[in-house]
């Protein structure tokens, strides 16, 4: 269709301009700007997915590093304190369940803490008034 003369049409069905684009040229654009920003949209996601999995995967590590630490020093206090071998495997279940309560606790009002603060912080600019 060389030479074919049409018109931009703007949402409400207005001419906005002259153009040389047919109609079929204009779907296909939008069709492969559609597929494009999806891709990129879909790559976008993935990454962040990875990134997640990926502190997710860090933070377990972390925590059975750090409730590893938690059951040798809670080993050597008892044992250190007269307490056998038998004594602490009978109390670790408790102990492990107490501590992991505490950390679950702790992170908890550590968010709760933030939300509040972050709060304040946009009240006190002045930007924010009904929060």
């Amino acid at each position: 269709m060389s030479g074919y003369r049409g018109h931009v049409v703007g949402p409400a069905g207005e001419h906005l301009a002259p153009t040389s684009v047919t109609p079929e040229q204009m779907a296909e654009a939008r069709v492969a700007e559609t597929a494009r920003i999806t891709k990129a949209v879909e790559a976008r996601e993935q990454q962040e997915a990875a990134a997640r999995a990926e502190r997710e995967r860090i933070a377990a590590e972390l925590g059975q590093a750090e409730l590893e630490d938690y059951r040798e020093a809670a080993r050597a206090a008892i044992m250190g304190s007269g307490g056998s071998a038998g004594d602490f495997e009978r109390l670790w279940p408790e102990l492990r369940a107490a501590r992991l309560k505490d950390q679950a606790v702790s992170t908890l009002t550590a968010h709760a803490r933030l939300v509040e603060q972050t709060k304040q912080e946009m009240r006190a600019s002045g930007r924010y008034s009904k929060l």
